[in-house]
């Protein structure tokens, strides 16, 4: 690292400090005193490249994140199951005490909020995105694709997130709900 950065100007060195807040080369450069527009030009220098490659892998090894573990806290988001943290039926739903949940399942809760007279709402954290990143992070393959060693063609995956209530035919809620999530949900 100190031979990178003898290597760097000091306004290189501080792009590449920049560059470390947020990984926005546009931001690092104006931050830097470089205009927007040479961002890119300054980050593909040879030096400045990889100035930024040793720091980020630095800092990898010092806070022990690395793809494994960024894959795995993507797999328990992903693979939650609200039976985990709710048990419901005719008596209504009850919730999990929070002491009962694994390091695994409480990592995925990403909100509890209880309202007075309207109960007990429980949000885990983004499924749909998790399942997203896990299977751009997979390249489209299944794990049967891979087994047999056939390429096969990603193929577009539907995860549905809101499934409306049933209600009796002829009921306006029920008709409303069908038509889809109210604004600002999903």
């Amino acid at each position: 690292m100190q031979e990178q950065q003898r290597r760097l100007t000091d306004r290189q060195q501080r792009f590449v400090e920049e560059y470390l807040v947020d990984c926005n080369a546009a931001a690092a450069a104006a931050r830097a005193g470089y205009s927007p527009n040479s961002a890119r030009h300054v980050r593909g220098l040879a030096p400045v490249r990889q100035a930024i490659e040793a720091a980020m892998a630095e800092r990898s090894r010092r806070v022990g994140i690395n793809q494994d573990r960024v894959v795995l806290e993507l797999a328990r988001l992903a693979f939650a199951d609200m039976r985990d943290f709710v048990a419901w039926g005719d008596g209504g739903a009850r919730l999990r005490p929070s002491d009962e949940l694994t390091e695994d399942q409480a990592a995925c809760v990403s909100e509890i909020v209880e309202t007075p007279g309207k109960g007990v709402r429980v949000k885990l954290h983004g499924k749909t995105q998790a399942l997203a990143a896990l299977s751009r992070h997979l390249g489209g393959r299944t794990g049967a694709g891979e087994a047999s060693g056939e390429a096969l063609a990603s193929r577009p995956v539907t995860v549905v997130t809101w499934i409306p209530h049933p209600g009796p035919p002829g009921d306006p809620a029920a008709a409303a709900a069908a038509e889809g999530p109210p604004q600002g949900s999903g």
